[in-house]
């Protein structure tokens, strides 16, 4: 379950995002996303006709593949359309697509999983995804490269070396990577085990984990991306670094809100640990995200997100929910069905850890911005 979880996806994933990136850091952004929509839309469609855990690990394969033509060129596209004071909150804004896919992924797929059948439910969860390819394609345009930024740049594209090299030498960068591995398993790890441990301890279905999952993944994470990106700006104008403090604040606060979710002595108290949970965990990603585009060049930009997904989802996605599974695996015969508990608890240390370096990142964020300018 880990394995096809995680694993499944990283593999192409990993595989294609830096060229991908790459790719789109000199050619037409608009286009590469439609066609990375259509085929991760396609084949989480394709799941639902699996038979075997072998052809559900392919879908999964053809969903990095297509997940893959994602992120990067998006991110990239709205550094063009917004300008540094106001990127955090635009990479908030965006990043409630996952806040609510998961929502309706968990509300949706958990009504039409118990009544109807996993096939349908990843059915349910792919097609759409082919209708807004084809309204993405038709209504978006493609920014012109730099048009967001104070002066003119330079936005022709580097050499892999030289790139690489670039934003190895920007420890700020370095930083915001490592934190970003630490978040991730927990975003990922936990994220993915969310069920089964309600599932396991608290007896819940699979109609009511999604009522809840969804319904408070959608309130918290709509209130705490957005006040989180919108934060880190206010606070960013009068210091650049806050707007890394503010999303490692709230990584931090989500560590000892891991643990009431899965310690508590009733579900509704645990409940208001995964509220706290999903407020706080996806505040991170907009921000940083955002900061990450000011301490590198813009023809790198694409390149340079690919990189921090690429390394923290290997990490988080790939060891996160396949490192929890196997704990739970090696040692239920002595913690019983309780285990998932001190496995999951695990994420705790993780997001706490995170946001500390993202605190370190910080102190170099002005010299590495200075330096971006500069040349």
């Amino acid at each position: 379950m880990g394995l096809i979880t995680g694993f499944g996806f990283v593999m192409m994933y990993s595989i294609l995002a830096a060229p991908v990136a790459r790719w789109a850091d000199r050619s037409n952004r608009r286009s590469i996303i439609t066609g990375g929509l259509v085929i991760w839309s396609g084949m989480t469609a394709l799941a639902g006709v699996a038979r075997s855990a072998i052809q559900l690990t392919l879908s999964r394969f053809g969903v990095g593949i297509g997940e893959a033509a994602g992120t990067a060129p998006s991110v990239s596209m709205i550094s063009d359309l917004f300008r540094n004071e106001k990127r955090s909150s635009a990479m908030s804004i965006y990043q409630l697509g996952p806040v609510f896919g998961g929502f309706l992924g968990a509300f949706i797929g958990g009504w039409v999983n118990q009544y109807y059948g996993w096939h349908q439910a990843f059915l349910v969860a792919g097609i759409p995804g082919l209708l807004v390819a084809l309204i993405f394609r038709l209504t978006v345009k493609e920014p012109v490269r730099g048009n967001s930024e104070a002066k003119k740049v330079n936005t022709a594209q580097a050499g892999v070396g030289e790139t690489l090299r670039y934003m190895a030498s920007q420890k700020s960068y370095m930083l915001l990577l490592a934190g970003f591995c630490f978040t991730t398993y927990t975003q990922f790890g936990f994220g993915a085990w969310t069920a089964p441990y309600l599932g396991r301890i608290r007896h819940l279905n699979s109609a009511q984990i999604g009522t809840y999952l969804g319904t408070i993944k959608a309130v918290a994470g709509l209130i705490g991306t957005l006040a989180g990106g919108y934060l880190a700006d206010w606070a960013g104008r009068r210091d650049a670094r806050w707007r890394v403090y503010v999303p490692g604040i709230c990584s931090m606060i989500a560590g000892p809100a891991v643990l009431v979710f899965l310690f508590a002595p009733n579900s509704w108290v645990s409940m208001g640990g995964f509220a706290v949970i999903s407020a706080m965990g996806p505040v991170y990603v907009g921000p940083l995200v955002g900061v990450s585009h000011s301490v590198v060049k813009v023809g790198m930009r694409a390149f340079s997100t690919s990189v921090l997904y690429l390394i923290a989802e290997i990490v988080g996605l790939g060891l996160g929910p396949y490192f929890i599974g196997a704990f739970n695996d090696q040692y239920a015969h002595r913690l019983g069905v309780g285990v998932i508990r001190y496995s999951m608890a695990t994420a705790a240390a993780t997001t706490f850890l995170g946001g500390v370096i993202f605190i370190i990142a910080a102190q170099y964020l002005k010299r590495d911005m200075a330096r971006t300018l500069a040349e």
